[in-house]
């Protein structure tokens, strides 16, 4: 076991390196479960609050992009301050702001504080990294750090949405919150009974936080994930706010860029956007997230054609960690062996989606079986995370070590923010529509004059006559049962037709990947130890 005293911990001598180690992951638990607003609970919140389902989407991710935001300027601060002064105030923060989630009934401010919890939580994760690199991977191989420290931080995420669904199911969607406060404050206390200060704290120069430059990307990737996130909502340009905003947020984004390309010491660099690798390695992040996005089309299915609770849906979803460890698994002795070359893993990991969008393709049915689901879930865990891997080493392979943090910021702001936000408004558009031209084209069918129609129309009648309702709600009763059926048939066309363009896709990339000419991957070591994990 590693010694507090090889891993720099500013632990109290008298604890042993045992409790030291739990010290450290007793602090970052929770922060692997924080996510600003929780969407497991997503119907819950909105039925309480009055709001859109859209308004918890965008507190999910409005905590991703504050993550990419703190991250440019979190070494300078982990260098100002003490670790014990750090973990406190941040701590103490994170719990305030969770009690004010669990307290509003109002979902803009739930928004702003999950922004908030992102932006905090970025601090601890990359006060957690630097351990952990040397708790995973004594020798500083970034794949095997990378293999340990990815299964975490997803795997943390997905029990967060399982205990959110589990407790808005038994008792209230506000008890995830709570639940997190209660995690906090037992972090709050192993940090202040085994940690100790390390340093004085030191002032940071003003011009080293780029306070300027935060509020221009925060306002504008805010809006822009309001455009994407909101749209179809508000009518698109039927909104004004909507109108203003596309105007507004392209203008900010290319102010900041503006300002980072004049600055001698900018916030954020841009030259990984002019490394080859990292753009390829951004652009197939985006692809597998946008693929991983689409159980929300498997939400859809499991909730109106099964009739699955949010409890199960969600214990479904736990049969992506397997898919994980064995994704991990794979890419910690692909990198050691490096027998192979590089597009076969990444072809492989294509396969995995195949499999995924194949089954559900063929296999969704309105007499299909809530188990036959577990093994295609497997599939798209296992593809994602050996994706995941393998291009956040592609992407830092040739990159000079002081642009690192820059990768890291642009890694989240594609993977995190923007490729998930743009696949979930997209699915959702795009099923909405589907399902009103198959409502359409279906309910020309049903008349009196369809023998299919009819007898399911006069069995419903039937059963509600027998059942002692009077004539005239009976007929309402066996109408209403008839509108549900059309609407699940044409939810279930909508998502075959979606699933049947996305299995062409995903078999188009992994041929075609198969022959890219990538090279076969060296092993990449820590330039500079954490700065660059995310």
């Amino acid at each position: 076991m590693i010694t507090m005293k090889e891993l720099e911990a500013p632990v109290r001598q008298w604890v042993p390196d045992w409790l030291g180690l739990i010290s450290i992951f007793v602090v970052i638990l929770p922060v692997t479960m924080l996510n600003g607003s929780y969407t497991g609970s997503m119907l819950e919140v909105s039925n309480t609050l009055g709001t859109n389902s859209e308004d918890i989407t965008m507190g999910y991710y409005a905590a991703s992009a504050g993550m990419a935001i703190a991250y440019p300027i979190i070494p300078k601060v982990l260098a100002a301050f003490s670790v014990k002064s750090l973990l406190l105030i941040d701590l103490v923060l994170q719990f305030f702001l969770s009690w004010v989630c669990a307290r509003t009934q109002n979902a803009d401010i739930l928004i702003v504080c999950s922004f908030a919890v992102g932006f905090l939580k970025g601090f601890l994760m990359l006060w957690f990294i630097r351990y952990a690199q040397k708790i995973f991977s004594p020798k500083n191989v970034r794949s095997e750090f990378y293999s340990y420290f990815y299964p975490l931080v997803y795997g943390g995420g997905q029990a967060s949405m399982l205990v959110t669904a589990l407790l808005a199911y038994h008792y209230n969607w506000k008890y995830m919150y709570y639940f997190m406060m209660v995690l906090i404050l037992i972090s709050i206390l192993f940090v202040i009974i085994c940690f100790r200060h390390n340093r004085p704290i030191k002032v940071v120069a003003w011009s080293d936080l780029h306070i300027r430059e935060m509020f221009v990307i925060s306002a504008g990737l805010l809006m822009l994930m309001y455009v994407i996130n909101y749209g179809k909502v508000l009518d698109w340009m039927a909104s004004g706010k909507i109108c203003a905003y596309i105007i507004i947020a392209p203008m900010l984004i290319a102010l900041f860029i503006w300002y980072q390309s004049r600055s001698e010491n900018p916030y954020v660099s841009l030259a990984p956007l002019f490394q080859p690798k990292a753009i390829i390695g951004y652009f197939y992040m985006m692809l597998v997230m946008f693929f991983s996005t689409s159980t929300t089309l498997l939400t859809n299915y499991l909730t109106v054609i099964l009739k699955v609770d949010t409890t199960h849906t969600y214990s479904l979803y736990t049969y992506l960690l397997p898919g994980y460890v064995v994704g991990a698994f794979i890419c910690f002795w692909w990198f050691r062996w490096q027998r192979w070359r590089f597009r076969f893993l990444i072809a492989g990991g294509m396969s995995c989606f195949v499999i995924f969008f194949a089954i559900l393709y063929f296999g969704i049915s309105p007499d299909s079986t809530y188990e036959m689901l577990y093994l295609p879930i497997f599939f798209r865990g296992l593809g994602m995370l050996t994706l995941i891997i393998a291009f956040a080493l592609f992407a830092v392979e040739d990159l000079n070590p002081k642009y690192l943090l820059s990768n890291a910021f642009f890694l989240i702001i594609f993977r995190s923010v923007l490729a998930p936000i743009l696949a979930t408004s997209f699915y959702s558009n795009v099923l909405y529509r589907l399902q009103q031209k198959y409502m359409y084209s279906l309910s020309e069918t049903i008349t009196t004059a369809d023998p299919l129609s009819a007898t399911r129309y006069n069995q419903s009648l039937n059963n509600a006559i027998t059942q002692g309702h009077p004539y005239n709600e009976a007929v309402q009763l066996a109408t209403n049962s008839l509108y549900n059926t059309l609407q699940q048939q044409s939810l279930l066309l909508a998502l075959k037709e979606i699933l049947g363009y996305l299995l062409v896709i995903s078999v188009v990339i992994a041929v075609v990947s198969r022959f890219i000419p990538f090279h076969k991957t060296i092993r990449v070591t820590f330039k500079r130890t954490g700065d660059d994990m995310v």
